[in-house]
């Protein structure tokens, strides 16, 4: 194992941060939440390296990984929009590095939070909090499912059932009048279904969407108001600091950007502060400092603690700059990463 810093040309005056991202070839830099965190680290003076999941390993009880430093052509707004370069990036040759030798680390792997991820987190546990600041923490992710992570406090939220059982869901369901169903392990609206109780293959979707009753799913209400969108919220240390709303296109219900919903500029509002004022002791006991919650009227639907999106989008339509204030923060609290919960 090669025990080192960072490798760097010269010396920075900022900071070393790491991000475990998906593979650079398969970020959208014109919508991805990870690469405007890179822009506006770079911006700031900071050295910005990134690794894979993948290469996360340990060596004699330390958590190493081969990382990257890149450095980035900065993403351009043009009438509302992120246009990027092709070559958009460019990186030094790898090393093998220690994890706690970096200022802070961000674990940005996309779901699903399967095997390898989880296995990742256990990597992730053995950097030294005392050092280096983790984004999120490892064992917070493990603890906070992101479509059940909300009914910690059930008061924010819709009435919410989680269950294998098909014949409660299907009595829930005609109580209701009208459900929603998640799977608890999906990410980007898949699997998302509408359950209505005259609906002839309900049962037929519940035994799929459960397995035959071997698999537990969440199923809320259904709120009217989606009809207006759905809205993400991004959260930094328990604080709401930017929002936009995802309205469905077409003939498809859901609100997912990946499933080609569109956006439309929003501001933070009073249901916000309420939700994230009962979410934020809960957050920082799990050491959760970047988040996005999902709220629609007014109603916590949801929360992202993997990997975050949707600053691109609210920076583009708001003015803002969510990366600058998520850098901002690091920047104060770097090296005090053991107050943070989920130890």
């Amino acid at each position: 194992m090669r025990d080192q810093r960072p490798p760097q040309d010269q010396p920075d005056a900022g900071l070393d941060i790491l991000l475990i991202i998906d593979p650079l070839p398969t970020l959208n830099p014109g919508h991805d939440t990870s690469v405007a965190i890179i822009e506006a680290a770079q911006r700031r003076g900071h050295a910005v390296y990134v690794t894979t999941a993948e290469s996360l390993s340990i060596d004699g009880g330390v958590a190493v990984s081969v990382c990257e430093r890149i450095r980035v052509e900065p993403a351009v707004l043009d009438k509302g929009r992120w246009l990027s370069r092709p070559d958009w990036y460019r990186t030094d040759p790898e090393a093998s590095v220690r994890l706690d030798s970096f200022d802070a680390v961000f674990m940005r792997t996309d779901p699903p939070f399967d095997a390898a991820y989880l296995s990742a987190t256990y990597v992730l546990d053995l950097v030294d909090s005392t050092k280096t600041l983790m984004l999120n923490n490892p064992a917070g992710l493990r603890n906070a499912n992101e479509k059940l992570f909300g009914l910690r406090v059930p008061e924010v939220g819709p009435p919410t059932l989680v269950t294998s059982d098909i014949g409660r869901i299907v009595d829930q369901v005609r109580e209701w009048g009208k459900a929603v169903l998640k799977p608890i392990d999906a990410m980007a609206g898949r699997g998302i279904l509408i359950l209505e109780p005259n609906d002839a293959n309900l049962r037929s979707i519940l035994e799929s969407s459960t397995e035959r009753g071997a698999k537990r799913v969440v199923v809320q209400k259904w709120i009217d108001e989606v009809v207006s969108g759905d809205r993400r919220v991004i959260v930094i240390d328990g604080k709401p600091v930017g929002a936009v709303r995802r309205v469905a296109c077409g003939d498809d219900f859901r609100c997912n950007m990946a499933a080609g919903a569109v956006t439309v500029a929003d501001t933070i509002n009073d249901d916000d502060r309420r939700i994230c004022s009962a979410l934020t002791p809960h957050l920082r006991e799990h050491g959760l400092i970047f988040a996005g919650i999902d709220v629609i009227g007014g109603q916590l639907t949801e929360i992202n603690v993997t990997s975050p999106t949707g600053i691109r989008e609210i920076d583009a339509l708001s003015g803002s700059d969510l990366g600058g204030e998520l850098l901002s923060w690091i920047e104060v609290h770097s090296g005090v990463g053991i107050s943070l919960g989920a130890q």
